[in-house]
């Protein structure tokens, strides 16, 4: 019989740890399987329905938490558990489980766009009894560097969750352009905002509608590193990044331009239906981009950089391609892969989308139906549970 897993890193509808974790308990909980949680979950965060199916865990992390306590925080050890651990940049362990726990076998669990592996990270990486990462791309950068069990599983979306819905109208019959993901350098708003300045000039019935909340003002402030517009947004009297105010000072008329700020998950599906095209100028992804998917799976035709974890994405007639892309600088070894995009060619792909709308719906159709048959969370948590019992 298999081992049981745990997991270091918080279950969440937050962010797309969180989610990696959700659907992955679930998946465990539906086999008889449950995990263990070192990190309390986010409940709160959860639909409904999740939150009932998963909340016995929460009980049993509370539990633990408190034998954790009694024992004065010594490491908690068993020989029946397995470990999954949460990684970032340079495999330096992230997540934040509150419970030291040693179990029988290690797998680290990494989604990385620093490309600096040096001999300290593979040190690292060569600690696990694998790793499994979430794109072609950040697979073959380890196999190049050496290491040898990397298991390759892709992220998903949820059919009941991500699906088109009909329009409401809210934007009445402007052509909308949506753009998601955290604000920085690496997701190159800076190139959608380039790009939606000249598409507007041509059709000023565009409107720009982002989600680019940030919680991590650094990260934000990345952007400014951008040739193609000026600075980076600052925060407001709440702490809020001013994203409105940065677009429009960039030249982006104040009535073509709206920031949701941060989009709860119920309200995804809902904010797309009324969208048109989804643009994702990204320089690189070390997973394959969730909104993205989110947004091919609601049915809105994408355009997405020919890059990095996006390639894992791209499939022939079911999104349109940024393929002239060129390497960015990289003088100290950390965007191998990174690529810039170009805002002609992506005005050029907005241009064929107003166009031609019944060619943009099959399209969208095309996207949509690979997202259901490719890329679930179900059956990624399937072949992600494989990759980690092995």
């Amino acid at each position: 019989m298999a081992n049981r897993l745990a997991f270091t890193w918080q279950l969440s509808e937050a962010h797309g740890w969180g989610l990696v974790g959700v659907h992955t308990a679930l998946h465990l909980v539906e086999r008889g399987r449950p995990p263990l949680l070192l990190a309390k979950p986010a409940l709160e965060t959860l639909r409904p329905e999740n939150r009932l199916r998963l909340r016995a865990l929460e009980q049993e992390h509370d539990q633990l938490a408190a034998i954790s306590a009694q024992v004065g925080g010594q490491v908690i050890r068993t020989g029946d558990v397995d470990m999954l651990h949460a990684l970032g940049n340079g495999f330096l362990k992230s997540g934040g489980a509150a419970i030291p726990f040693q179990g029988r076998r290690n797998v680290g669990v990494i989604a990385f766009e620093d490309t600096r592996l040096d001999d300290a990270a593979l040190a690292r990486a060569r600690g696990y009894d694998r790793v499994v990462v979430h794109s072609s791309y950040n697979r073959d950068l380890l196999l190049d560097r050496g290491l040898t069990d990397v298991g390759l599983v892709f992220q998903g979306i949820d059919p009941s969750e991500m699906t088109p819905l009909p329009p409401s109208g809210a934007f009445g019959d402007r052509f909308v352009v949506f753009s998601g993901g955290k604000l920085e350098f690496r997701k190159a708003q800076d190139v959608v905002l380039a790009a939606f300045r000249a598409f507007h000039a041509r059709h000023p019935d565009a409107l720009l509608v982002t989600a680019w909340h940030n919680l991590w003002p650094a990260s934000a402030r990345t952007i400014a590193e951008s040739p193609l517009i000026e600075g980076a947004p600052e925060p407001d009297a709440d702490g809020r990044l001013n994203i409105h105010a940065w677009a429009v000072a960039n030249g982006v008329p104040a009535d073509a331009f709206i920031d949701l700020g941060f989009l709860g998950r119920r309200a995804v599906a809902a904010v797309l239906a009324d969208c048109h095209a989804a643009v994702f100028p990204n320089r690189c992804e070390g997973a394959t981009n969730l909104v993205a998917m989110e947004a091919m799976a609601c049915g809105v035709p994408a355009i997405l950089s020919a890059n990095t974890g996006h390639l894992d994405v791209i499939r022939p007639g079911a999104a349109l391609p940024l393929t002239r892309q060129t390497p960015l600088p990289d003088p100290q070894g950390a965007r191998t892969g990174w690529m810039e995009s170009s805002v002609e060619e992506l005005v050029e792909h907005l241009e064929t989308l107003y166009t031609d709308r019944a060619a943009a719906q099959a399209m969208a159709g095309r996207g949509l139906d690979v997202m259901r048959a490719e890329r679930t969370w179900a059956a990624f948590a399937a072949g992600f549970v494989d990759l980690c019992t092995v």
